[in-house]
């Protein structure tokens, strides 16, 4: 019986090879191919293709060849021998459309081919955080909003959930991540920020419906049940909307709008050595005690200047030295402005020269969190001393007997040059008074910072409690045993000297969220924890 003839065997498709690349999403009113790239760099060459039939637009950039500057510093000994070695960098991004969206794909340098702000921010980070396996997260990026900001990034030697990192949701702004995708055909490892990094089999025929499965991504909203903190705040970056918030802000100024703006003092001051604060360096009458929209715009009217963004960041805020009557620290007036403004559907908030997106709900709800803090019943004289020493030695003076004075006594702790400041005044009945004078969000951040600390190490460090009761007069001394003591016993009293118009204080926001976060932590421990407005007088 004849065989029957083998079918002939389909060849085999070649295997894709994996290729890296970046995806950046354009802005939704960015629909012409050019409009996506700088219009003012005659290097960028520009190629129309199609893929799949569908125009889209190659840009490339060669760069000049040039020697290494090391080359330079090595020269005196190697002579000519290094002239060979040669930098030569290149840049292209691929212009296409899917879903109706812009999509620029970059390669090698090609994010400098893209007009600034041209491109959605947080793409990225959104597709990563709907895309990976919660539990298989490899490092974060975030930004501290404590006392003194941090950028860090930390990375897990193995894949593992976010809570493995530490993160404190509510002061830790998270703008960048890496994980492992649950969708294999996202590739293995994926990072995102404002642009999506990732490496995949994959041609060009099917770029397109790549991005279109990005373009889900990005949309979906499901990362919020995961990561419910991720939208509470947010850094503003795009050029156009920090123009028009910072335009809202001058309106709000020229206007004389104060209620939910001010000038404070944006670094952690010496306030013992500081005499006053001027707006130009000349000496022109007595310095002002404070800084504040009235003396600024005092000072204004002696100029030629207009309130315009520019004499914003040229006018200088000067901190003078009681002990030499010169500049002791100078920041531009700018930075030194706090404001809160409503803009579209959504609050911003500028603290440090930066703007930041705050969540509506999540103000309402660090809000209510802040009337839950009792106001403290101890009653403070005014404040009519001009540094933050001479107040507490005057309280202290008022009764010797129930206050002790802890302010500057500074406890070495931890080794090396570490001090932590038990509080500023410790009453006969337990209470532990941390005062600042007002300043911005950093100032009364550290101040909450501070009290959590002083807190923690007296109730857990029976050795912090021997050091602090080296300065205790013997009325006062702390419980000397190993056992933690009954935090309940004691009271945690944030004191502000304030020269507001009543006896409330507007906080900005960064000190908001630091303040419910030491009160929460507190609680927790059982203390008892209030705040008090201190008036400030002249």
């Amino acid at each position: 019986m004849a065989k029957k003839a083998a079918a002939p065997r389909e060849p085999k498709k070649p295997k894709l090879k994996s290729q890296s690349f970046t995806v950046f999403l354009m802005k939704d009113d960015i629909k012409d191919f050019a409009k996506a790239l700088k219009d003012d760099d005659t290097q960028i060459e520009q190629v129309a293709v199609k893929i799949n039939g569908e125009a889209c637009l190659l840009a490339f950039k060669q760069y000049n060849p040039h020697s290494p500057d090391w080359v330079k510093f090595l020269r005196s000994v190697a002579g000519t021998a290094l002239d060979k070695l040669i930098n030569a960098g290149s840049a292209a991004v691929l212009l296409l459309n899917a879903s109706k969206r812009l999509f620029a794909v970059m390669f090698g340098n090609g994010r400098h081919l893209l007009k600034a702000d041209s491109y959605e921010e947080n793409f990225g980070l959104k597709v990563v955080l709907n895309s990976v396996n919660p539990e298989k997260v490899r490092s974060v990026d975030v930004r501290s909003l404590d006392a003194v900001p941090v950028n860090v990034r930390s990375q897990a030697s193995v894949a593992t959930e976010v809570a493995g990192f530490g993160l404190n949701v509510e002061q830790d702004l998270l703008y960048a991540a890496t994980g492992e995708p649950l969708d294999s055909t996202l590739g293995k490892t994926i990072t995102g920020k404002d642009s999506l990094k990732l490496s995949l089999p994959v041609n060009l025929d099917g770029l397109r419906g790549l991005l279109e499965k990005l373009l889900l991504q990005f949309n979906d909203d499901a990362y919020k049940k995961v990561f419910p903190w991720i939208d509470h705040l947010q850094e503003v970056r795009d050029a156009t909307i920090i123009s028009k918030l910072d335009e809202a802000l001058l309106t709000q100024i020229g206007g004389e709008d104060f209620d939910r703006t001010w000038l404070s003092v944006p670094d952690i001051l010496d306030w013992v050595d500081i005499d006053g604060f001027r707006y130009q360096r000349p000496k022109q009458g007595e310095p002002h005690a404070d800084i504040a929209w009235e003396s600024y715009l005092e000072f204004l009217k002696t100029t030629d200047d207009d309130i315009l963004l520019a004499t914003l960041k040229k006018h200088t805020v000067y901190a003078i030295s009681q002990s030499t009557g010169q500049v002791k620290e100078q920041w531009p007036v700018y930075k030194c402005v706090y404001g809160e403004i409503e803009f579209g559907d959504h609050t911003y908030a500028l603290t440090g020269g930066k703007w930041f997106r705050i969540d509506v709900d999540y103000l309402e709800e660090i809000d209510a969190a802040l009337e839950q803090i009792p106001t403290a019943t101890i009653v403070l004289p005014d404040y009519a001393e001009k540094n933050e020493a001479e107040y507490n030695n005057k309280v202290q003076q008022t009764d010797k007997n129930y206050f002790a004075l802890m302010d500057k006594k500074n406890i070495s702790y931890g080794g090396g040059s570490s001090k932590i400041e038990f509080c500023d005044l410790y009453t006969k009945d337990r209470k532990l008074i941390h005062v600042k004078r007002y300043g911005g969000s950093s100032v009364l951040s550290h101040l909450f910072s501070q009290g959590l600390v002083s807190a923690r190490l007296t109730m857990i460090d029976p050795k912090f409690r021997e050091k602090v009761n080296a300065e205790l007069p013997p009325s006062h001394k702390l419980p000397k045993d190993a056992n933690p003591i009954d935090a309940s016993k004691y009271e945690v009293i944030y004191a502000i000297a304030s020269n507001g118009k009543d006896d409330t204080l507007a906080l900005p926001l960064f000190s908001k969220i630091n303040l419910r976060s030491a009160y929460t932590q507190l609680v927790q421990m059982k203390f008892k924890v209030s705040t008090t407005v201190i008036k400030v007088v002249a």
